[in-house]
């Protein structure tokens, strides 16, 4: 990672354990990680969760697709580049658009939703998820603990 620290709205080159580095916008910072949502150059395949984000608002050189439904926890370690940023309410935005709950703003640019696996993109969506999941971090990676349901403990409370 470069020296600049992350903050809620920029745009990062992310490396990832194999293939190639992947664009990422961050939309909230913790000690160690930032949750960040996958992003790309493919607009022409948005759906109705992802946004179009032209250079004038994110300050990168083409425009960009935010997948509003590919987020991940992803180490401040791999964070390698500043790509360019985009302004927090309309990050604000992106992530209501990704869960759901935003589906009147035409700045954002507007995809068909995936009705089905006979959508093209159905196969699409899920390569971007192997993407996100090679720079992602795990559980263990964040050093959250994982317990077993129903193991020891749970049968001397029963």
């Amino acid at each position: 990672m470069t020296d600049e620290q992350p903050g809620v709205g920029q745009i990062w080159l992310a490396r990832g354990d194999r293939g190639a580095d992947v664009y990422v916008l961050v939309i909230e910072v913790h000690q160690g990680h930032v949750l960040a949502l996958l992003c790309d150059g493919e607009c022409d395949l948005a759906t109705d969760s992802d946004s179009v984000l032209e250079p004038r608002a994110s300050g990168c050189l083409r425009r960009l697709l935010v997948h509003g439904d590919l987020a991940g926890a992803i180490l401040d370690d791999r964070l390698t580049q500043l790509m360019g940023s985009v302004a927090p309410k309309l990050v604000q935005r992106i992530v209501l658009r990704g869960r759901g709950l935003d589906f009147h703003s035409s700045d954002l640019g507007r995809g068909r939703p995936v009705v089905d696996d006979t959508d093209p993109r159905w196969e699409w969506k899920l390569e971007k998820l192997r993407q996100l999941r090679r720079v992602r971090a795990s559980a263990a990676e964040l050093g959250w603990e994982m317990h077993k349901l129903g193991g020891p403990a749970a049968e001397r409370t029963a």
